[in-house]
């Protein structure tokens, strides 16, 4: 998902009231799991959005990560970087493999751990560039995928087959006491989050409720006190009302695993900013989003169950809740300036020089492009990399250039246009 949402629009009423059994959100949406919120609601009054959202998506049976069907690729929803070119797994993979090296091998060997794995997609690529470059390392590692959805676990066997499913362990939670390199790509703007409507003197919750045989937007007191406590950790003035999201999910994951991990890396890529930028006027409407057919809506009671619902991340939220449980701050990049350290120029150059000449080649460049290119995912997702009781002396080949050398990378594409 490469969409940066900026908006101009002052906020609206205090009750937003969006229309879903139209008839043709009759034929879009689940009616099923539209009657299991409804009836949520109508027994328990309101319900936070980030209720909402966590039924729309994770409904054991209903929700758009749980149910079958295509997300991913072109007859899915949204791109992945993973989904564009396999060299953004491999270049990854020599990132990781850096890692797995400078902390040494425990008793389980080398561990790896992908926290939300899609379609196995990355996870293959990944363990390609090992078993090709490093055998020892690839012999003696152990892969362990979190994931709790099980039809992408069915997905991600069928993709593993027969090449690497002997190599892939699933479990339900990180291992405790953990020595080695957790990872993510794009789990964490999945998460249900918190909307906020905020001013200078009041903080409402927008909350969902049932009218007239549509859902309804409505505002109320914070539905948790942590909701408070993160928005003074924020520190931004809101002049005027503004919409923001908070991802308390995410700050609980970042606890959780840096909580089980004993040594090694957690490794963070996703889209999103530090709050300075995050929760700035720019945004009143904030970045809430969701993604139907490769399109992007501001509707989540259209398409329900049937469409994604994202929100751009707060990585400063993210960082502080990592140095609570012990991990520190290695280094903050975008995607461009990451690969751009692991050699993706180099990968890139045969490509280009064949262009004009072939189609595949063509293909492939322009492919390994979208990755790094400034205006799209290059600029818009974000690395960032923690670690705890690791050697201080290594240093990271994805961190080698520094995302303010923005002047480097317009060359650089200049040069390969």
């Amino acid at each position: 998902m490469i969409y940066d949402r900026m908006g101009a629009r002052g906020s609206g009423a205090r009750r937003l009231i969006l229309p879903v059994l139209s008839g043709r959100v009759k034929a879009m949406s689940k009616p099923e799991l539209i009657a299991f919120i409804r009836d949520e609601i109508q027994e328990h009054g309101p319900i936070p959005f980030v209720r909402f959202m966590e039924s729309a998506l994770y409904h054991p049976t209903l929700g758009y990560y749980t149910s079958p069907g295509e997300k991913i690729g072109f007859r899915g929803d949204y791109y992945t970087s993973s989904s564009v070119h396999p060299i953004f797994g491999e270049l990854l993979a020599k990132q990781l493999l850096q890692m797995l090296l400078a902390l040494g091998e425990g008793e389980s060997g080398y561990t790896l751990v992908e926290m939300g794995a899609g379609k196995g997609t990355l996870c293959f690529d990944i363990l390609s560039y090992l078993k090709s470059t490093s055998p020892d390392v690839f012999n003696r590692l152990r892969y362990i995928i979190i994931e709790k959805s099980p039809t992408l676990r069915t997905r991600q066997r069928q993709r593993l087959e027969p090449f690497f499913l002997d190599r892939v362990q699933w479990e339900e939670a990180v291992p405790d006491r953990l020595i080695g390199v957790l990872f993510s790509n794009e789990l964490l703007d999945a998460m249900p989050v918190h909307r906020l409507r905020v001013d200078r003197k009041t903080v409402q919750e927008i909350y969902v409720d049932w009218k007239d045989d549509r859902f309804v937007e409505t505002l109320g007191p914070p539905s948790t006190p942590r909701l408070l406590d993160d928005l003074k950790k924020i520190d931004v003035q809101f002049d005027r009302p503004t919409e923001i999201e908070i991802n308390l999910q995410a700050i609980d994951w970042m606890h959780r695993i840096g909580q089980s991990l004993a040594r090694g890396y957690v490794v963070t890529i996703d889209y999103g900013y530090p709050a300075e930028m995050l929760y700035t006027p720019r945004r009143p409407k904030g970045t809430f989003l969701c993604y139907y057919r490769h399109q992007t809506n501001e509707n989540p009671y259209d398409h329900i169950g049937e469409q994604d619902m994202t929100a751009h991340i707060d990585f400063t939220a993210l960082a502080r809740a990592g140095e609570e449980v012990g991990l520190s701050v290695i280094g903050f990049t975008d995607q461009t300036h990451f690969l751009m350290g692991l050699g993706i120029a180099q990968r890139m150059e045969p490509y280009g020089m064949e262009m004009d000449r072939s189609d595949e080649a063509k293909k492939q460049f322009l492919a390994m492009k979208q990755l790094m290119a400034p205006d799209r995912m290059g600029r818009i997702f974000k690395i960032l990399i923690q670690g705890k009781n690791i050697p201080p002396e290594l240093k990271l080949d994805g961190l080698q250039f520094k995302p303010f050398f923005k002047l480097l990378t317009l060359i650089f594409f200049f040069f390969m246009m």
